[in-house]
C-alpha cells in the first residue's frame, strides 16, 4: 500500500508502495518483486534518489512452510519493538490461512540478518544450491567490472570475457538495472550492457537466431491460408540450418500433430537411403522440439493456474490483482476464461461468482494502467452503439495520437479475423473519423 516515508537522502516526505509481508500464497507476485529487487522501491521527486527503502519484512511461503524474518541493522529497532512488529505481520500471516494450514512452523520463524541472507533463503528454498548462487554472485562482479570498463576498452573486455558473456549473465544484469540509482546511470548501463551484447559471441548467436525467427515467420506468412501439411514440411526439410528449423517448428507448432508425423514418415520410407538419414534426424528433432515447447507449454498453464488459485481465494483479491498485474498475459487470461466455462457449465455459481469478480478486477486494472489515449480507445470498442462511440471521440479530439489511430485499426483487423465484418467495419469508420478529427485540430487556426 502507499506510505507516506522520509527520502533516505533528502529527508523529504515521499509517497511509496511499501510491502513488509511477503505472503507468496496470497501474492506471488511478491516474490519475483523481492528477488528482482524491486520490492520497496523509492523515488525521491525532489531530489532524485532512487533505490530500496531499509524496512522490517517477514517473507512466508505456505506451500514451503516457510516463514523469514529479517530487520535492517542500520534502523536501530530495539529488541521488545522488533518483536512487536514482526509479531503483528505473522499475525496477519496466520490469519490468512485456513485452520487446517496453520501449522508449527509458524511459531518458529527464523531470522535473517541481511537482505541479500533472505534472498539466498528463499532461492535456496526453490532448489538453488550455494554453488549456483556464487556463481550468479561472480556473474554481478563481472556486471560491476563492465560497467567500470572505459568505452575504448570494452571490445577487450568482451574478448577476454567472452565464454562467461551467457543468457545468465546479460540476465542478471538486466535485473540489476532496475536498482541503479536513477535515470541516467540506468542509461549508461544499459547502453553499456547492450554494447557488451553486440561484440559478444551470445549476441552474435542470439542475433542470428532472430534472423532465423524472422525468415521463419516470412515463409509462413508468403505460404498464408494455403498452407498445408504438405508445404510446412517441405519448409522444414528445406531450412538452411538448425536454428530455421526450430524456429518453424515453435511458430508452427499446431500443425506438428499426428498427420505431420505420419506424413514424414511416409516421407522417410520413400526417399533414398542418402536422405533416409538426414530425414530420420528431422523427424528426432522436430519431436524434441514439441516436446520441448508442450512442457514449456505445461509449466506455463500451471504456473497461471498457480496464480488464479491464489487470487480467487485471496483475502484481499483488489490488492492481490494490482500486485499480480505483471504477471497477467494472453496466457493467463484464457486459463481464466478456461476456468469461467467451465463453473458454468457444471453449473458451480459460487465458483462463477467469485472467478467473474476476479475478472472484472483484472479488467479494470489493465484498462487503468493503459495510456489514456488507449483508455480511449478501448471505451469507443466498448461502446454500445456506433453513435455513442462518435459522440465520445468528438468530445476527446485532444486524446487522439497515434497509439489510440493504431489501436482502432488493429481492433477493425482483429474483429475481421474472427469473422465480424459488421463490427470491424465499424470500427474502421471511428478510425477514420478519428483521422479527420485529429487532422482538422492540427489545422485549425491557434488563437
Amino acid at each position: 500500500m502507499s506510505t507516506a516515508v522520509r527520502c533516505p537522502n533528502c529527508k523529504s516526505p515521499v509517497q511509496a508502495e511499501i510491502l513488509q509481508l511477503v505472503d507468496v500464497g496470497q501474492n506471488p507476485a511478491a516474490k519475483a518483486r523481492l528477488l528482482a529487487g524491486s520490492l520497496n522501491h523509492l523515488r525521491c521527486p525532489v531530489c532524485g534518489y532512487e533505490g530500496q527503502l531499509a524496512t522490517p519484512i517477514v517473507y512466508h511461503d505456505p506451500a514451503k512452510e516457510l516463514l523469514l524474518t529479517y530487520v535492517p541493522v542500520e534502523l536501530g529497532i530495539p529488541k521488545n519493538e522488533q518483536e512487536r512488529l514482526l509479531g503483528r505481520l505473522i499475525n496477519q500471516a496466520i490469519d490468512r490461512l485456513p485452520a487446517e494450514q496453520r501449522k508449527g512452523y509458524l511459531l518458529q520463524p527464523q531470522a535473517v540478518l541481511t537482505s541479500q541472507g533472505l534472498m539466498e533463503r528463499v532461492l535456496q528454498s526453490d532448489g538453488i544450491t550455494k554453488e549456483e548462487l556464487e556463481a550468479q554472485r561472480a556473474k554481478l562482479r563481472l556486471f560491476e567490472e563492465l560497467l567500470r570498463t572505459a568505452p575504448e576498452s570494452l571490445p577487450a573486455f568482451v574478448q577476454a570475457h567472452d565464454a562467461e558473456l551467457d543468457d545468465r549473465f546479460f540476465q542478471l544484469g538486466s535485473l540489476s538495472l532496475q536498482t541503479a540509482a536513477d535515470d541516467r546511470s540506468r542509461q549508461a548501463a544499459s547502453q553499456r550492457l547492450e554494447a557488451a551484447i553486440g561484440l559478444s559471441s551470445f549476441g552474435k548467436q542470439l542475433a542470428a537466431k532472430e534472423a532465423e525467427v524472422r525468415q521463419a515467420a516470412e515463409s509462413l506468412r508468403a505460404a498464408g491460408q494455403s498452407m498445408t501439411r504438405e508445404k510446412l514440411l517441405d519448409l522444414l526439410i528445406e531450412a538452411p540450418n538448425p536454428d530455421r528449423v526450430q524456429a518453424l517448428a515453435t511458430l508452427a507448432r499446431p500443425g506438428l500433430d499426428y498427420g505431420f508425423f505420419q506424413l514424414l514418415s511416409e516421407r522417410i520410407e520413400a526417399v533414398g537411403s542418402d536422405q533416409r538419414e538426414r530425414l530420420t534426424d528431422l523427424r528426432s528433432s522436430l519431436l524434441e522440439i514439441t516436446e520441448q515447447i508442450d512442457r514449456a507449454q505445461e509449466a506455463r498453464v500451471a504456473q497461471a493456474s498457480g496464480l488464479l488459485a491464489s487470487l480467487v481465494n485471496s483475502q484481499d483479491p483488489e490488492s492481490a490483482v494490482q500486485a499480480s498485474l505483471p504477471l497477467v498475459d494472453d496466457l493467463f487470461l484464457s486459463v481464466l476464461q478456461a476456468n469461467i466455462r467451465v463453473a458454468r457449465e457444471r453449473p458451480d455459481p459460487k465458483s462463477l461468482e467469485r472467478l467473474q469478480f476476479i475478472d472484472g478486477l483484472i479488467a479494470d486494472a489493465l484498462r487503468d494502467a493503459l495510456p489514456p489515449s488507449l483508455q480511449l480507445a478501448q471505451q469507443l470498442i466498448d461502446a454500445p452503439t456506433e453513435s455513442e462511440a462518435q459522440q465520445i471521440l468528438e468530445e476527446s479530439v485532444a486524446a487522439i495520437d497515434s497509439d489510440f489511430l493504431d489501436a482502432l485499426l488493429s481492433a477493425a483487423q482483429r474483429l475481421e479475423q474472427l469473422g465480424d465484418p459488421d463490427h470491424a467495419a465499424r470500427m474502421g469508420r471511428l478510425h477514420r473519423q478519428a483521422l479527420r478529427l485529429s487532422m482538422r485540430a492540427k489545422l485549425a487556426p491557434r488563437a
